[in-house]
C-alpha cells in the first residue's frame, strides 16, 4: 500500500504542523494512493468538545472540510475551496477515543470537484458522513 505524508498547510486550523496556528489541531493528513483517498486519523481530548465527552461538530465538519479538500487538491492538482457542503452526524464522537477521517473524490467537471468523506470508529462505524463541492481556486493572471 502506497501511503504517502501530506505536507499540510501553514497556518491550517486543522493541519497546521509547523507551529505558525497554536490553535491548529495539528493533525497529520495521509494520501492512499491506492484508495485514492485522504486517511486522517486522530484522537481527541476533552479541549475539542461543545458538550462535555463529545466532540464539538464545528471541529468534525472541519476535519471532513480538510479531508475532501485534499482528496480535491490531488483530482485537480491545484488548490480548491469549499463551495458548498453537507454533513450528517450519525454518532456521537467521544474524547479519548481513536477515529479516522477518510476522504476522496468522486467526479470532476471543469473547476469543481464533488467530494465525500467519513469519520469511522474503530469498530468500523460511520459516525459522520460529508459530502461538498469544491472549486479551483482562480489564479492572478
Amino acid at each position: 500500500m502506497a501511503v504517502q505524508e501530506l505536507e499540510g498547510s501553514k497556518g491550517c486550523f486543522v493541519c497546521d504542523r509547523t507551529g505558525t496556528n497554536p490553535r491548529s489541531l495539528g493533525v497529520v493528513i495521509y494520501w492512499d494512493e491506492e484508495a485514492c483517498q485522504t486517511v486522517i486519523p486522530f484522537y481527541p481530548d476533552d479541549s475539542w468538545c461543545g458538550y462535555e465527552g463529545i466532540v464539538h461538530g464545528g471541529i468534525l465538519t472541519a476535519l471532513c472540510d480538510d479531508a475532501m479538500a485534499w482528496s480535491a487538491k490531488k483530482a485537480l492538482t491545484e488548490w480548491t475551496v469549499t463551495a458548498s457542503m453537507n454533513v450528517r452526524f450519525l454518532r456521537p464522537v467521544k474524547s479519548g477515543q481513536k477515529y479516522t477521517v477518510f476522504g476522496s473524490a468522486s467526479d470532476v467537471e471543469g473547476r469543481k470537484v464533488r467530494t465525500t468523506a467519513r469519520i469511522v470508529n474503530e469498530d468500523g462505524k460511520v459516525c459522520v458522513d460529508a459530502k461538498a463541492t469544491f472549486v479551483a481556486v482562480k489564479t492572478k493572471a
